[in-house]
């Protein structure tokens, strides 16, 4: 995958690393995958070649704070407008003029959301992974993270204190790749009970961390190639990839969005995992009131969706885009 990355000048000092393989005579649409946290544009590797398969085309790029994309240690400027206009900047270099199908993962729904609230007209369809539609507002972590706690039964969000607020974070992630990976992508089986117990509660990751504990089998959907991707990733740095957290918990997007409209135009898909430790599909069933057109398919899975379950993720994609368009 990283073999054919490109990259982009998007503007002075602002380089995009991405994916790109267009679509072929039988097809005109180009799906958009916009990774989220720790992952990468690797995360894409089984739907970027389903979809080409099939005649699509399909852009993945390393968004800001990965690979070679540009990666400022000051949050402020991972503003959620701006990453959207570098998308549209790579879209018009690559001459893709008509509306893409944009699809997002984690912190990836976010950017996929703005950008369909952004520019509309640029957007055919909105395809969210694990993580559902949050709508423009200003973040309070503290309410989130106790009203999430009180829906669900047990301290979901905590961690996000440890990722947005913690200066020795980066580096303590950095010291501690391996355990670090091992506690992101533990055996399908055993993702739940983890993250519940050593992920999501507040403390708990840092202590992980800390007393650098390991698992003796990773998640069996990553191959050996697939891991040291991600170890290489994570070695780069991690103080770009956690300014995706900081950025938000400081409504960094406070201004832009205050008068933005929280309506989602297009079909929108919606693929939450049922195993899923933080991205419980019940803490979006708000999201309707937003999207006039929403599909939701609930899987048997964990939060890497797309890599876990990727042959059915990849087939409920292509059938719900055959029966909208």
């Amino acid at each position: 995958m990283t073999s054919l990355t490109q990259t982009l000048t998007i503007s002075p000092g602002i380089n995009y690393e991405f994916v790109h393989v267009p679509y072929t005579s039988n097809q005109t649409s180009t799906i958009l995958f916009l990774h989220g946290f720790p992952s990468s544009l690797h995360s894409w590797r089984h739907q970027i070649k389903h979809f080409n398969q099939l005649g699509y085309g399909c852009l993945a790029p390393n968004l800001m704070g990965y690979g070679k994309t540009y990666s400022p240690s000051d949050f402020q400027e991972y503003q959620t407008k701006q990453m959207v206009l570098h998308l549209v900047t790579l879209l018009s270099y690559l001459t893709i003029n008509t509306p893409v199908i944009v699809v997002g993962h984690d912190f990836g729904t976010i950017l996929a959301s703005r950008f369909a609230l952004y520019y509309p007209e640029r957007v055919q369809a909105l395809i969210l992974l694990s993580i559902g539609y949050n709508p423009p507002g200003i973040v309070d972590i503290d309410r989130t993270i106790n009203n999430a706690k009180e829906a669900v039964g047990y301290d979901i969000y905590g961690y996000w204190k440890f990722f947005g607020f913690d200066d020795d974070a980066a580096q303590l992630i950095e010291k501690n790749v391996n355990s670090f990976l091992d506690i992101c992508f533990p055996p399908s089986e055993d993702a739940l009970a983890l993250w519940r117990s050593d992920f999501t509660p507040t403390g708990k990751l840092k202590e992980w961390l800390q007393n650098r504990k390991s698992l003796s089998r990773r998640a069996s959907y990553l191959t050996d190639s697939d891991y040291n991707v991600y170890l290489g990733y994570v070695l780069e740095g991690m103080k770009g990839k956690l300014n995706w957290y900081k950025a938000q918990f400081n409504n960094v997007n406070a201004e832009d969005e205050k008068n933005l409209d929280s309506n989602i135009q297009m079909p929108t898909l919606f693929i939450p995992g049922l195993r899923d430790a933080v991205g419980i599909p019940a803490l979006y069933a708000a999201q309707k009131q937003y999207i006039e057109d929403l599909t939701v398919i609930e899987l048997d899975a964990t939060h890497w969706i797309m890599e876990e379950k990727f042959q059915e993720v990849n087939q409920n994609i292509e059938e719900w885009i055959k029966k909208r368009f």
